[in-house]
């Protein structure tokens, strides 16, 4: 049986990649989401990188015999080949439904262009119990 705070990660990427790219009335429906650093496939535009940071457990009891709850990091990239004004709209859209699940920021997107690619860095943190719901 997996541990409760196994799957952390792949329901954070499904509740932002819903709202922000599949739900009918979402923002931006051609945004690439994705959990893998890498692809063989050519790059696609504007690209949203969600990734999970090492958890660290917090919360122990005086037995210490089971996680009862982790502080949880997500780190979010995106990406853009039209301008750091997509990215910062993007970015400010997913720090948005990160603070609907209640994470704080721990780094604001600085948006910069290299080779003519935009992209933009933001972190995220809160603390999640066994019992939360996101």
């Amino acid at each position: 049986m997996a541990e409760w705070y196994a799957d952390i990660e792949s329901t954070v990427f499904t509740i932002v990649q819903y709202n922000l790219k599949i739900r009918k009335d979402a923002p931006y429906p051609n945004l690439n989401c994705t959990t893998a650093s890498a692809s063989d496939s050519p790059a696609q535009f504007p690209t949203l990188y969600i990734h999970e940071l090492t958890p660290l457990e917090n919360g122990q009891d005086l037995d210490n015999n089971e996680v009862n709850s982790i502080l949880h990091s997500v780190e979010a990239k995106v990406f853009s080949n039209k301008s750091e004004t997509e990215v910062r709209k993007i970015m400010a859209s997913v720090i948005a439904e990160m603070k609907k699940l209640r994470y704080s920021v721990t780094l604001f997107p600085n948006p910069t262009t290299n080779k003519q690619i935009s992209s933009a860095v933001a972190r995220f943190r809160r603390t999640i119990a066994k019992d939360d719901v996101l």
